[in-house]
């Protein structure tokens, strides 16, 4: 197969599969959006009393965010422990090396979300390949070919404009040098 054939389906399997991906976490933004509507006025403007979540779902919802996560280099134990296990701790992923704060991005990268395998790991592979199988996550991309490499460079451009950066992984296995390196924090 040539390589403009092999690039426009390598392009095409991109936006199938970001597709596919996002497809459950955009229903259950609209399903919680619904319910949001159902409850009345934004908490801000109800009384305290009435902040208590009715169902259990609604308590998910009602979760505060935890707070940012300071700026400084990470080693690979810290990350696992910001997997999403423990809500009062920030949602972080690595990819290329580099630490983000997914917080915000919860729905996606939290209990249930589509990419929550993600969190508390340097996951450069799985989003090299794009795969959700927890086997891909990991910091290896040697066996990773030139347009999953640019997969994964637009991943993290995806990250650098939507999620704060943290640091680096200081002790993890994602090859230093070759030109993409997101940089230093």
């Amino acid at each position: 197969m040539g390589g403009l054939a092999r690039g426009w389906l390598v392009t095409l399997g991109y936006f199938a599969g970001t597709a596919i991906l996002l497809a459950r976490p955009l229903e259950r933004l609209r399903s919680r959006r619904e319910r949001a509507s159902s409850r009345g006025p934004p908490p801000s403007t109800r009384p305290r009393e009435a902040l208590a979540p009715s169902t259990a779902a609604d308590a998910e919802d009602d979760v505060p965010f935890p707070a940012a996560m300071p700026r400084g280099d990470v080693t690979v134990a810290e990350l696992r422990k910001h997997d999403g296990s423990d809500p009062a701790r920030p949602l972080l992923l690595a990819a290329k090396g580099v630490v983000y704060d997914v917080s915000r991005g919860r729905d996606f990268y939290g209990r249930g979300g589509a990419y929550h395998a993600f969190a508390g790991a340097d996951c450069s592979r799985a989003l090299a390949k794009m795969s959700l199988d927890p086997t891909f996550v990991s910091a290896d991309v040697s066996d990773a070919t030139p347009e999953e490499m640019k997969v994964l460079d637009d991943w993290v451009a995806r990250f650098e404009s939507k999620y704060p950066r943290v640091g680096r992984l200081v002790d993890g296995t994602y090859p230093r040098g070759g030109g993409g390196d997101p940089g230093a924090p």
